[in-house]
């Protein structure tokens, strides 16, 4: 039985996401598991029936914003409002 499981390295290069991403899903019980002597196991089936989450539906995305895809102006301008408010924050605090 313990042969045709995956470890959770094993399932993020068959996926190609981060291990991150794999115990993300598993923690949300987006991705079933087996539980041996305290090690997580991944039935195969399930991994490559398991569709990552994508960044805004772009092809080739694999979770998170991808690398070399730079940052849209509205979430710079959200991140430094953000920033802006927790300045202001500690400033008074």
């Amino acid at each position: 039985m313990t042969e045709d499981l995956l470890t959770v390295d094993e399932a993020a290069q068959l996926k190609g996401v981060t291990v991150a991403a794999i115990y993300s899903a598993i923690k949300e019980n987006r991705l079933p598991c087996v539980r041996i002597l305290n090690r997580i196991g991944l039935r195969q089936d399930d991994v490559q029936s398991w569709t990552p989450r994508s960044y805004a539906g772009r092809p080739g995305a694999k979770s998170g914003r991808p690398k070399g895809i730079p940052m849209s102006l509205e979430a710079k301008s959200r991140i430094a409002e953000s920033q802006r408010q927790r300045w202001a924050e500690r400033k008074r605090g």
